[in-house]
């Protein structure tokens, strides 16, 4: 099983869970180049909508076009979103906020305002205390991606870093990984009720390269990859 495999399993994981929520219209923020997300739900005769970065590579535009998915282009991590036409019952933040520059409080509190009351906010995103990067820290290894030698310069690096100095995120892109508490903190600080908190192993296979991943998982179910929580608005 390769890295597109698992990113098809974890995706398809996500648009079950945000069917079960049975929204009228799905608003995911930073949907990345792929699209899978947002293009899955479409398939599954969702109604559903996108708005990524301003800056974001043409190639997080091309499945849009394609595909005929509403996208618009905001800053939303900061918590714009006067660009939406629509009224969304449910957005939706997938393997996104470890990508933030800035508080993900600036988005939350947006979030919970232009939701309708019932209206959900659906959450994925690494697990910080993942199998995978406990083994890697108890070695002595980077947890995260390492810090390159060459930092490019970006439209990121334009845009908000007045020095005009590559930065180290530029190329470092998880910013924060964080721990299930950490995300429940974040919705209940913010208004939500949390409807729904787990951590996820999308591979429980037993095959020879999960076995041992699997085994630990089932101990201790904070070692899984994917932290999944889902927030209603009261």
């Amino acid at each position: 099983m390769d890295h597109h495999d698992h990113n098809r399993i974890r995706v398809a994981n996500n648009v079950a869970d945000l069917i079960g929520l049975d929204a009228a219209c799905y608003a995911e923020l930073g949907p990345g180049p792929g699209g899978g997300l947002a293009i899955m739900l479409k398939e599954k005769g969702r109604h559903v909508i996108a708005v990524e970065s301003p800056w974001a590579a043409d190639v997080n535009k091309a499945w849009a076009r394609e595909t005929g998915v509403p996208i618009y282009f905001e800053d939303f991590f900061v918590g714009d979103l006067s660009v939406i036409k629509e009224k969304v019952d449910c957005f939706v933040i997938a393997h996104c906020i470890a990508h933030f520059r800035f508080s993900p409080y600036l988005l939350f509190q947006q979030l919970y305002d232009r939701l309708p009351s019932g209206g959900h906010l659906f959450l994925s995103t690494v697990n910080a205390t993942a199998y995978e990067r406990v083994v890697e820290f108890m070695k002595g290894r980077p947890v995260v991606e390492k810090v390159r030698k060459g930092v490019q310069q970006t439209a990121v690096t334009r845009t908000w870093n007045h020095t005009e100095l590559p930065l180290i995120w530029d190329d470092w892109m998880h910013v924060k990984e964080y721990t299930r508490a950490e995300i429940e903190e974040i919705f209940t600080q913010s208004g939500f009720h949390i409807v729904r908190s787990l951590h996820r192993n999308n591979f429980p296979g037993w095959r020879r390269a999960f076995w041992k991943k699997n085994l630990a998982i089932k101990l201790f179910p904070h070692l899984a990859d994917e932290v999944i929580v889902i927030g209603r608005k009261p």
